[in-house]
């Protein structure tokens, strides 16, 4: 997990989302100094089943809850999984309840449970996360949240940041912006050109090669699978996370880009239309299946 901080990474207090999407991907990678990584401290075996919430930010309205189950530490997509919501504990009487479905297209074998729950307050919230496993081995994890009126990242409604994230056109090698091996084609335009060129856009922030969650890499592949049908009327853009890592990625640090839209975990997706408005936005690994849902209900709805 990382989060921003004077441009370096820390783990911050009462967050564990990517700590625990480290756990989902099984490949946990701690942060260190100016966002340079070491290696993994091997996790304590857990027996039986466990839910982690992995959403790292939740406001009022319709929420995505992405979801990660393990059974003695190592993730299960198998699992069926309901989520209920109580304002402030259990106690209270039920607001909302959502089944939570595996999503893992185009992740290469990883993804995460999904369920779309509702929050009509802002305030202190439990989510119940109840995963049973066939065969009959079944748990319930309860989980406080703080839901916010607005969130600190840019959310649907809201205007996109015009970022000038570095393009291929700004740098003599792409391998300085991309960490990828090799880099991929989503880097001929910046979020302020195509939003000046009023041209719906899919951004998509990960770090293929510096990922604690080891998720980047096959969000970023998840999201060129969409480009053949799409990329004649969205423009696709892939922001590295960080900057400065070559040659020495012991003095990398965060990107202007990532700190512009106050990004404290990886990947995210999102889809701005051609006014400039942030549509619809995914924290953690995204499956194919949902963001070609969203860019079809986008571009029905005039964003291109």
């Amino acid at each position: 997990m990382w989060s921003v901080n004077d441009e370096r990474f820390s783990l911050p207090p009462g967050i564990a989302a990517f700590g625990l999407i480290a756990l989902v991907a099984a490949s946990c990678v701690p942060s260190t100094r100016q966002g340079a990584t070491t290696p993994a401290t091997p996790q304590q075996r857990v027996a039986g089943l466990q839910s982690v919430l992995v959403s790292s930010q939740l406001v009022v309205g319709r929420e995505r809850l992405a979801i990660g189950v393990l059974d003695a530490n190592t993730p299960i997509n198998d699992a069926q999984v309901r989520v209920r919501v109580y304002r402030g504990s259990p106690n209270d009487p039920l607001a909302n309840e959502a089944d939570a479905p595996f999503k893992g297209d185009g992740l290469q074998g990883r993804g995460i449970y999904v369920a779309y729950v509702s929050f009509g307050t802002a305030g202190p919230w439990v989510a119940e996360i109840a995963a049973r496993k066939a065969g009959g081995t079944e748990s319930v994890n309860r989980v406080p949240v703080t839901v916010a009126t607005t969130g600190s990242v840019p959310g649907p409604g809201q205007p996109a940041p015009r970022s000038r994230n570095l393009t291929r056109a700004d740098v003599p090698d792409l391998t300085s912006i991309d960490s990828g091996v090799p880099p991929d084609d989503m880097h001929d335009l910046s979020i302020a050109d195509a939003i000046a060129q009023q041209r719906p856009a899919l951004i998509v922030f990960a770090t293929p090669a510096f990922c604690t969650s080891a998720m980047c890499g096959p969000e970023v592949r998840a999201v060129q699978q969409l480009e053949p049908d799409y990329r004649a009327r969205v423009a696709f853009i892939h922001v590295e996370i960080y900057r400065d890592f070559k040659p020495d990625p012991s003095k990398m640090s965060v990107t202007p880009t990532v700190l512009e839209w106050h990004l404290q975990t990886d990947p995210w997706v999102f889809l701005v239309d051609p006014a400039g408005t942030v549509r619809y936005a995914f924290e953690g690994p995204t499956a194919t299946d949902e963001l070609r849902t969203a860019l079809d209900a986008m571009l029905a709805k005039g964003g291109a």
